[in-house]
């Protein structure tokens, strides 16, 4: 005993003299504090422990997958952050989850813009439990764009869209308020409705496992978004502690989430890696109806730009509420919207006579009013989303790259 404690001190006194000085200081210190620690119990056999395991395997994966795939060295280094960003949506979205305590939480936030999402958004994600019935209470009252996306499947199986409903179809009386019924059998929505306005219902599959909220904003500062709530329809179970099984399937929730966000680029119109400066047009149908939103017809891209070069684009909008062009990572990352011009509305841009709308995607500003910064990036992936658009004869938006004293 008295030797353990001589060593440990002689350790310490190495760490702070040392350790301290390395770039893993932290790292030897943690070492050293768990040192003559211990325990008799074997937590090891237990499934969350085995989950949370294939989840730091998972990670270590896809750590070795962005030193291998990126291109250059701007792209590793915020590729590290990439990472921490969509552990943190995959834990907020899985593991925080409780299907028997439902509760709506924000995916994305003002600066976390994984997952090629649309930075004038807000998405929200709710775990549900097909082995219950739910209702969703909420209030719209502005024009914006409002859809819920239902979801099946479990564990690490595929996810698939079983059920889709937007705010033009939710029954909502006066104020704006309307009830959403999530169910294996019809309800009474007569009963559940509001001021005499019935209520939706949408029925679930017995593996029904999510809900996904879009809300689409062409101007910040004039929207109102929606309030929701969730919660089980009919009596509530009774309160459990967390079990090993319960936690263990949390954990592949995530990692099932996790490995989903971090491989877009894999499965995502892959071809675009290596097809530059052009867009190709696609739809949930093609892209997916559990990561796409049902109402939209997409039309995505890449850029592949030297320091001297730009991409001028030219597109000829279709009427609708609601488009936007944005700019994403190699790792579908969307860019740091907030302090740099990279995601452009219909309600931002400048037109032109005939309604068309010309963009300059470059690193520098060329002093173009639809100017969109690449943020250092050579590479990146370009989305438009026109909204209610599916089977509207759009014209592909038409790409050129130009030298930068051609501009």
């Amino acid at each position: 005993m008295i030797k353990n404690i001589i060593a440990l001190v002689l350790v310490l006194l190495v760490g702070v003299v040392v350790g301290l000085q390395l770039p893993r200081g932290a790292a030897l210190i943690a070492t050293i504090s768990s040192l003559g620690s211990g325990s008799n119990n074997d937590y090891a056999a237990l499934k969350s422990n085995q989950a949370f395991e294939d989840f730091k395997a998972l990670l270590d994966s896809t750590h070795q997958m962005v030193l291998n795939e990126a291109q250059t060295e701007q792209e590793a280094i915020e590729g590290m952050r990439w990472l921490l960003r969509v552990v943190s949506m995959s834990t907020e979205v899985a593991a925080d989850a409780n299907p028997q305590l439902p509760h709506f939480q924000r995916m994305d936030t003002e600066v976390r813009k994984v997952g090629g999402d649309n930075p004038d958004a807000e998405y929200h994600n709710v775990q549900i439990n097909g082995q219950y019935d739910y209702i969703i209470r909420g209030t719209h009252r502005s024009d914006d764009y409002l859809s819920f996306t239902i979801t099946g499947g479990l564990g690490m199986t595929e996810r698939r869209g079983v059920g889709y409903i937007n705010d033009q179809q939710l029954n909502r009386d006066a104020e704006g308020n309307f009830t959403l019924l999530l169910s294996k059998d019809a309800p009474d929505i007569n009963a559940y409705g509001n001021n005499g306005v019935p209520a939706n219902w949408i029925q679930i599959p017995n593996d029904a496992s999510g809900i996904l909220v879009r809300q689409y904003m062409a101007d910040r500062s004039l929207s109102e978004q929606a309030t929701l709530a969730i919660g089980i329809l009919g009596q509530q179970p009774a309160y459990a502690p967390p079990s090993d099984q319960t936690i263990a399937d949390s954990l592949i929730g995530t990692s099932y989430a996790f490995l989903k966000l971090t491989t877009l680029h894999k499965y995502v119109l892959p071809e675009l890696l290596t097809e530059t400066n052009q867009f190709v047009q696609t739809s949930s149908e093609s892209l997916g109806s559990a990561i796409s939103g049902e109402d939209n017809l997409y039309m995505i891209g890449s850029y592949q730009l030297a320091d001297d070069e730009a991409l001028v684009i030219t597109a000829q909008p279709p009427e609708t509420r609601y488009w936007n062009l944005t700019l994403e990572s190699r790792w579908h990352e969307t860019h740091d919207y907030l302090h740099r011009p990279t995601s452009l509305t219909l309600s931002e841009v400048e037109y032109g006579a005939d309604g068309s709308v010309e963009f300059v995607v470059a690193h520098q500003d060329p002093g173009h009013p639809n100017w969109l910064d690449t943020s250092g990036y050579h590479f990146g992936f370009m989305t438009f989303r026109w909204l209610d658009s599916k089977g509207a004869a759009v014209s592909l938006p038409k790409a050129k790259v130009v030298k930068w004293d051609q501009l």
